[in-house]
């Protein structure tokens, strides 16, 4: 494995939203804390957005908008820790792209290091110049702590000072389109020459920074406070070709994990710590996870490189020294930017599967999040005439629902509805959250009470939702994961009857509900008695698991929704022509004045989700269950038919397409494995190479990055836990020559190495599985070779 495939490097000079994206992804994080990876020398703009974020840590804020108030919450942006104003001779340091003449920056997966180093142009004279290497570190063990170290080296003798600011007037600013909403997000509380305490505006969180910076070849030191900043001052008489080198060494708490007095706290953290204690710590703790995490690819180096990124971002979301002590998930763009204002979505079922598998203490500290909004989510309920535990599409701090009635349409900067919070299907993804790490673990302590209570709560929604229509049931009014179907078209409601996605995945909780009853320590009936969940209800949850209905074609297409193949087609060639990129046809049409309610046009394919959740065996499994008929090639005619209507507005669609076409090779149909590769390689190039049109300017994409994993461990390497043993039947690409891995499964850790004829497992306790279907007795740390046809 050559180096370069454990750095993120960039050696141009970029400004706007591409370099928003790029500080996206150089982003640094512990679970606790996220920083951007901006240059510690500049402020907001245009072309730098400094950011920190800690976990949890919300605010609500009101807008007058079209007359009316609009209430958002967010995940506030914390004081710039890291600025660094640099002056020439008595003159600002300018960085920006014009006089950035050289630019070097790395992100080092192996130790979770961001250095920068550059050179900025003073002046006319080209010998003139500042040279300028920093770097950043967050500690993932004592995970208050960060650090920075900022080394300025003048090409010429001039004197120089240097101010480093912790800079308390900052707004969130990061997503272009939030600008016109109030984004003051807190005020500061106190100011002391040793740090900074602010409060959030609204919801009252308490964030306390204690800082302390040193300096070497410095002349001297001064703190200044400002009503908005701490300043420690150095004067410098510069000398060519000297460094002069500041450290700043910081903690951060806040009241919503931290008990007592979180200023002697966040001053104790400090003071036990440095910067280079704070570098030991990062560069232990990914040695280690790497040692255990890595995902080895020999054969493509750019998949390998990026393979590493998602899992270094997916290690920096969530962290199992962090996230036990949080009560908080993992947002849709991390801690990484404000892109959806930092909620929690369905995401967390793209990302859970690979918790589960590799950090178990950080996946059930991620269910944590959802059980203990359980009564938040029984309100919503209640507030809508529902019954049982509701979740919103978009959560934040409280549990309630943070979707807008109304949205900006970006094509046309015009305002319009947004039915968006009827994707209730958020919470089957919750509940198969749960049961993927019940299976992966084998474990059934965030079922006991509360867990089982919350199961329980989100099946009595569905099933008080399902109303008789024939003999059958239907579920009207809600939506799918594909976004751009929010109504029948001319319907004065909401949502669509029958959702393909939607229905299944309820009749796939009934069935784990039912499974659910015969475990013994789980004690169901005192808990269901507890709800109020009656033997009225279960008898309609039996009815529903085999009458739940589908809307399947004469030609054996099951349908998005009950009516979508009487839609008007669209032509895609058309509109490639007129506007170039259509990803977002939906903000096109609505520009246009037309509806994609009408067209047969889709963000991602909902029926095919189902096989991404549960495998096409299991789905076919269920449409049976419920009475209906599936041809024998129902999954390539499925598929081909939502490909053709699919425009992959969301970056979750292409790993969905990667993994069918997996199974079609691995079923007989080897023409499809250069379009699973094509669709894997477009996927997790999603953020490195910001497919999306820009997107990644407000941080990364969670969903796809642990979606990618899963395509690479499950689907080729063939990883199945889906009906309760472990196995492996891998369909290696042809570009691959070997691909090794780590999981845990049950307690027990496998190592598994896969080439093109061979399986090679090792696991640390005796267990039982099953490869190429075929049983394999391992014992303890002894390895197992299998021969197999790829």
């Amino acid at each position: 494995m050559t180096e370069k495939n454990w750095l993120l490097t960039y050696d141009d000079v970029v400004g706007g939203v591409k370099n928003y994206g790029r500080e996206s992804l150089l982003s640094l994080g512990n679970g606790f804390l996220g920083w951007r990876g901006a240059l510690v020398t500049n402020r907001y703009d245009d072309d730098f957005y400094p950011g920190l974020y800690s976990a949890g840590v919300f605010n609500q804020t009101s807008t007058a908008v079209a007359d009316r108030q609009v209430i958002n919450e967010d995940l506030v942006n914390l004081p710039n820790v890291q600025l660094m104003k640099v002056t020439v001779n008595e003159q600002p340091l300018v960085v920006n792209p014009n006089t950035i003449k050289s630019l070097h920056r790395t992100l080092n997966f192996k130790t979770g290091e961001l250095k920068d180093a550059y050179r900025v142009q003073i002046d006319d004279d080209t010998t003139h110049f500042v040279d300028i290497e920093s770097i950043k570190v967050i500690d993932p063990i004592q995970w208050h702590c960060l650090a920075l170290e900022c080394k300025i080296t003048p090409s010429y003798d001039v004197p120089l000072t240097v101010d480093a600011i912790i800079d308390g007037c900052i707004e969130n600013n990061n997503v272009a389109r939030y600008r016109e909403f109030e984004s003051k997000e807190f005020k500061i509380a106190s100011i002391t020459d040793s740090g900074m305490t602010i409060k959030t505006l609204s919801s009252d969180v308490v964030v306390a920074i204690a800082t302390h910076s040193t300096g070497q070849n410095t002349v001297s030191k001064q703190t200044m406070i400002t009503d908005t900043s701490l300043q420690d001052h150095y004067e410098i008489n510069g000398q060519a070709g000297q460094p002069v080198t500041i450290q700043r060494v910081m903690a951060i708490a806040s009241s919503l994990e931290t008990s007592g007095d979180i200023h002697k706290f966040v001053h104790n953290e400090m003071t036990q710590t440095n910067f280079e204690k704070i570098q030991k710590n990062s560069y232990q703790y990914w040695q280690e996870l790497w040692r255990t995490k890595d995902i080895e690819i020999v054969g493509d180096d750019a998949m390998q490189k990026l393979v590493r990124m998602n899992v270094f971002h997916l290690n920096q979301m969530a962290n199992l020294h962090a996230n036990p002590y949080l009560d908080a998930s993992v947002g849709s763009r991390g801690l990484t930017g404000e892109g959806y204002r930092g909620h929690i979505f369905w995401d967390e079922l793209f990302a859970l599967p690979y918790y589960s598998a590799n950090e178990p203490t950080s996946a059930k500290a991620l269910l944590q999040y959802r059980i203990h909004r359980l009564s938040a989510a029984e309100k919503n309920a209640i507030s809508e005439d529902e019954v049982g535990a509701m979740y919103p599409w978009q959560s934040g701090m409280y549990g309630d629902e943070q979707s807008q009635l109304i949205h900006l349409n970006t094509v046309d900067n015009t305002w319009i509805p947004d039915n968006s919070r009827l994707q209730r299907h958020v919470s089957l993804a919750i509940a198969y959250d749960m049961w993927v790490y019940q299976q992966m673990t084998g474990k059934t302590d965030v079922l006991a009470d509360d867990g089982l209570k919350m199961l329980i709560q989100i099946a009595r929604f569905w099933i008080n939702k399902a109303q008789k229509d024939g003999d059958r049931y239907s579920i009207k009014g809600v939506m799918g994961p594909n976004e751009f179907h929010e109504e029948v078209p001319g319907s004065v409601t909401g949502g669509l009857p029958n959702n393909a996605y939607t229905n299944v995945m309820v009749v796939w909780l009934l069935n784990y509900i039912h499974h659910l009853k015969q475990i013994q320590p789980l004690d169901f009936d005192r808990v269901a008695e507890s709800i109020g969940y009656t033997h009225e209800e279960q008898q309609k949850a039996q009815a529903l698991r085999y009458h739940l209905k589908l809307s399947i074609s004469a030609s054996g297409i099951v349908e998005q929704y009950q009516g979508f193949s009487q839609l008007k087609p669209l032509d895609f060639q058309a509109y490639e022509d007129k506007y170039g990129d259509i990803h977002r046809i939906d903000r096109i049409l609505k520009a246009e004045g037309k509806t994609p309610d009408e067209y047969q046009v889709i963000k991602q394919a909902d029926f095919l989700m189902l096989i991404y959740n549960l495998g096409a065996q299991q789905t076919h499994d269920l449409i049976v269950q419920l009475g209906y008929e599936l041809a024998d090639d129902w999954l390539s005619q499925n598929t081909s038919y939502y490909l053709e209507r699919t425009t992959h507005g969301s970056t979750t669609s292409r790993p969905v397409f990667a993994g069918i076409y997996v199974e079609l090779a691995r079923q007989g149909n080897a023409d499809f494995e250069s379009k699973a590769y094509d669709y894997l390689t477009d996927a997790i190039g999603s953020d490195y190479y910001d497919i999306q049109g820009g997107t990644t300017a407000e941080g990364v994409h969670m969903g796809v990055m642990g979606q990618t994993l899963s395509v690479i461990q499950n689907d080729y390497a063939g990883v199945d836990i889906l009906h309760g043993q472990f196995q492996i039947n891998p369909r290696l690409p042809q570009q691959w020559t070997k691909l090794k891995f780590m999981q845990q499964y049950h307690g027990t850790r496998l190592t598994i190495e896969i080439t093109a004829n061979t399986i090679t497992v090792v696991s640390d306790q005796d267990m039982t599985l099953l490869i190429c279907g075929e049983q394999v007795n391992l014992l303890a740390n002894q390895e197992k070779k299998v021969a197999y046809n790829g």
